[in-house]
């Protein structure tokens, strides 16, 4: 067969199979903002069939008969070297994603998608009845499940968690996550011990009363003036921030709003188009196709994690910020000036929930769930024993327990989700995030002009061009060193909190 016409069968596969992931997005967007308690059951069931219809398509023999045909397999997966350089590359991934699915049987992929629906429904309950003992068996089936898939792709016993971690960050193993988090969580520690020894900032205005309508409408001045396009996307309401991509032009975003918590809407809402921004901004030549994605889930987070705290906590973000900010609350932060306010969101306290935490501390919370995850798939920690777990580890991390599970152990969706090693994406992308950053200030030394000016648009641009618009055409790795020259490293990460933080605090 002519190469391109088998590639051009490829694509048709292809958009076929991303269709109906994005019908599976939509049927979960819509569960976690919109579905009526009782629909829960047959939710599950639809998503458990539409999951079951995608993984037949894709595992047709059909499909890899196709790819054997454009020498599309382990040896060479870039395909035929005849193809463009775009096609090789569609080829590479789609080989990726079909070796991957052909392992799994299509009853596993219907059945770990029904009890996804369901453990989703039953941690949101069990969420807000500070019921752990309710979501145990919910949890134990979604932990087997990921053993079973880890299993099918070879990753046997002990070597389970690193097929999990391979999902979000290609060829990463535990071993080598833990290589970086062991000098991160020194670093940050003994950051955080010096700080403790600090006066705090004066943060008496963020504990007042925020009118959650207004809320609502700062929130999405500040996304669209950040440059969020409406006519691709939305901001909705969930218990758990997220963002959701349903289609190349449909990306929606979640925040969560409390009327004495201003701070968590606004960075949620920062967190959540940092993503929406990475999936906004990829190349038209990549509609429809598998290349449609971020290099990786830690290089997706490494543009929220940018966006939300090293652009949105910074003294020129809230330079221009805040007077908007008091337009909508002028009564809470009469007086209150741009460097206070700053000061204030960058407060360094131990805080019991992950999403709500400072930039600094906020790694140790991953580290901690890193650490239970490795535990749960060594089989030396019980599922049923995970909230003591939990919190014997907050107090060694972070220095506070929490007095329930709900500020526990069943503050996150993930788990519900079966979403495991997911988790150490936030952390690496604070990694990723800081060394772009660095590259970015080079390119752009008016960066912090253009921020107390407004001008988010010329810093999308320059994130557009080095990381969004190439999708996962180049392997996480390969894309930070075309855009840095530099390997993945926790100093850039380090030193930047450090320069930051011994000015806030006068270390």
């Amino acid at each position: 067969m002519n190469p391109n016409t088998a590639v051009e069968q490829l694509h048709s596969i292809d958009r076929e199979c991303r269709h109906l992931e994005k019908t599976t997005a939509l049927l979960q967007w819509d569960q976690e903002t919109q579905l009526p308690p009782g629909a829960v059951e047959d939710r599950a069931e639809q998503i458990a069939l539409v999951q079951s219809i995608w993984h037949r398509k894709l595992t047709d023999p059909q499909t890899g008969r196709l790819l054997d045909e454009l020498g599309a397999d382990e040896q060479t997966p870039g395909g035929d070297e005849k193809l463009p350089r775009l096609e090789r590359d569609f080829c590479r991934v789609f080989r990726r994603n079909y070796d991957r699915a052909v392992k799994l049987p299509e009853d596993l992929v219907r059945d770990a998608a029904r009890a996804e629906g369901l453990s989703q429904a039953a941690w949101v309950e069990a969420r807000q009845a500070n019921d752990f003992a309710s979501f145990v068996p919910h949890l134990t089936a979604m932990i087997d499940f990921a053993r079973k898939k880890a299993r099918c792709w070879g990753f046997e016993g002990p070597r389970a968690y690193d097929g999990l971690l391979d999902l979000y960050e290609p060829g990463l193993t535990a071993a080598e996550t833990e290589a970086l988090f062991t000098p991160l969580k020194e670093g940050l520690s003994a950051l955080l011990q010096k700080i403790a020894r600090a006066a705090p900032p004066e943060t008496s205005f963020l504990d007042r009363e925020y009118k959650v309508e207004e809320q609502v409408r700062f929130n999405r001045e500040l996304m669209e003036g950040l440059g969020f396009d409406t006519r691709r996307g939305r901001l909705d309401i969930s218990v758990h921030p997220f963002t959701s991509s349903l289609g190349f032009n449909d990306i929606r975003i979640t925040t969560r709003y409390a009327p004495a918590n201003v701070l968590s809407s606004v960075f949620s809402t920062i967190h959540e188009s940092g993503h929406a921004f990475y999936e906004l901004g990829l190349s038209p030549e990549l509609q429809g196709s598998c290349l449609a994605e971020g290099a990786s889930m830690a290089v997706h987070e490494s543009q929220s994690r940018l966006w939300e705290n090293v652009i949105g906590r910074s003294l020129p973000f809230w330079e221009w910020w805040l007077p908007r900010l008091k337009a909508r609350f002028p009564e809470q932060l009469l007086g209150v000036a741009p460097e206070a306010f700053y000061r204030a969101v960058n407060q360094v306290r131990p805080s019991l929930i992950r999403v709500d935490a400072d930039e600094v501390s906020y790694a140790l919370h991953i580290i901690l769930r890193f650490e239970l995850e490795k535990q749960l798939f060594a089989g030396s920690l019980r599922v049923e024993d995970l909230p003591g777990a939990w919190n014997r580890l907050m107090k060694d991390l972070i220095g506070v327990t929490p007095p329930s599970d709900t500020a526990g152990v069943l503050q996150d969706v993930h788990w519900s989700m079966g979403s495991f090693g997911y988790f150490p994406s936030y952390a690496l992308g604070n990694l990723y995030g800081l060394q772009i950053w660095e590259k970015l200030r080079q390119d752009l030394p008016e960066t912090g002009t253009l921020i107390r000016e407004g001008k988010f648009e010329i810093l999308y641009q320059w994130l557009r061009e080095k990381i969004y618009r190439s999708g996962c055409r180049v392997e996480p790795a390969a894309l930070l060193a075309q855009v840095t020259g530099e390997k993945l490293s926790v100093n850039p990460f380090l030193r930047y909190l450090k320069d930051k933080y011994t000015v806030l605090y006068g270390l």
